[in-house]
């Protein structure tokens, strides 16, 4: 495989050493994460794209309106409903009275939604070879290195 994206774009002229490293870090994620085949193998094993999977997982895991879903999702609202239609209509979510709000719809998973969204999940969720391939001691260091800098970051996990 040729050079990534991710990589063209993290090299450049680096003004310090610290920003060179960054760089480099930055690359060796990029090629672990987002090259690797993960987004097909969890498309293929549930039958939706990618951006239908990421929807579902996060209805998944809280019950939200269309309005906060296109926000995690960073879409506009009537392409977020045409995600949920979609995802409706395959029985994966189902829209219901806001508790609250007489005006809004909770989208939620069905249990079917639920289970494929778990199933997503877990592929999601198992590491590359080259992380499983490292020590428990460095997979510890670089655990608390990465949850450093997506603090750093304020980065939320969960969406």
């Amino acid at each position: 495989m040729g050079e990534s994206k991710a990589r063209r774009m993290a090299t450049g002229p680096a003004s310090n050493p610290d920003a060179d490293s960054a760089r480099r870090a930055w690359s060796a994620m990029c090629d672990l994460v987002l090259d690797n085949e993960r987004r097909r193998e969890v498309s293929d094993a549930v039958d939706l794209s990618f951006g239908r999977i990421r929807a579902l997982r996060r209805i998944a895991s809280t019950p939200m309106t269309m309005g906060e879903l296109a926000g995690k999702l960073g879409i506009d609202a009537p392409y977020a409903t045409l995600v949920v239609d979609e995802l409706e209509r395959r029985g994966l979510v189902e829209r219901r009275p806001h508790p609250s709000d007489r005006r809004a719809k909770l989208v939620t998973t069905t249990t079917r939604g639920t289970t494929i969204a778990h199933q997503a999940e877990e592929i999601l969720n198992r590491p590359p070879l080259g992380l499983t391939s490292l020590s428990g001691s460095e997979l510890e260091s670089l655990a608390m290195i990465l949850e450093h800098a997506r603090a750093q970051a304020n980065i939320d996990p969960r969406t």
